[in-house]
């Protein structure tokens, strides 16, 4: 058996981070007065025992998940997630974004899968709770530029739409159609592309709004990790 030396970088020293990360990671004293729990796992039991001081409206909560969910296929996992909202000994672990449009940037999924294993670690961590993931729908997000745009092999694709306001509220219309044929020309030789543009017809079906789209995709993409959606608006 081969035997290998390990060693551990601290986040400040690979560059990649600005320094008010490098800061909040490390518990820098200039940052304690602008956050009150520690990002490490003393500071997510802090946390518990701050948040179990607040009335919860589970039943409430669960409700208008299964409201918001109605029509949709729910895996196991999933469906074992929402139900386990309503026990007093279940946390959420949140990351929030806006619905970009088939994802958008790479980052979108980093973020939801480090969710799912926070969520993970923690319930090694503490068996004596559960931790569900959960995607925070920024719906409500106006900025069309950011959230209706995306790269495929190297090319800038945009979603030109007239309508305004809310991107989550807007529907897909002829112009959002023509960019699933975009991309089903880019990535349909592919691995996995043909199922890919499949799904996105599925879930970006003209007249639908983007937010119960993005539910859709979502919903499909994490069901075997249980990633629940919350739609605020």
């Amino acid at each position: 058996m081969s035997n290998f030396d390990q060693f551990s970088l601290s986040y400040h020293s690979t560059g990649y981070f600005s320094k008010i990360v490098s800061d909040y990671l490390s518990g820098a004293d200039t940052l304690r007065p602008f956050y009150q729990h520690l990002p490490n796992l003393d500071g997510i039991k802090d946390a518990i025992t701050a948040r179990k001081q607040f009335a919860t409206p589970r039943t409430q909560l669960v409700e208008q998940l299964k409201e918001q969910y109605a029509g949709l296929a729910l895996s196991t996992k999933t469906s074992q997630h929402l139900e386990a909202l309503l026990a007093d000994n279940t946390f959420t672990i949140t990351t929030a974004h806006q619905p970009n449009i088939f994802t958008g940037p790479l980052y979108f999924i980093y973020k939801i899968l480090h969710a799912v294993k926070l969520a993970e670690y923690l319930s090694a961590e503490m068996p004596e709770y559960n931790f569900v993931p959960v995607y925070y729908m920024g719906s409500e997000d106006a900025d069309l530029d950011e959230i209706g745009s995306l790269n495929v092999g190297g090319a800038a694709l945009q979603w030109h739409t007239k309508q305004t306001g809310a991107v989550g509220r807007m529907k897909v219309d002829n112009a959002f159609i023509e960019l699933i044929q975009s991309i089903e020309g880019q990535v349909g030789v592919l691995n996995h592309g043909p199922e890919l543009t499949q799904l996105f017809k599925q879930c970006y079906q003209e007249g639908r709004i983007i937010q119960l789209a993005t539910l859709e995709l979502v919903n499909h993409l994490f069901a075997d990790y249980g990633v629940l959606v919350l739609i605020p608006d």
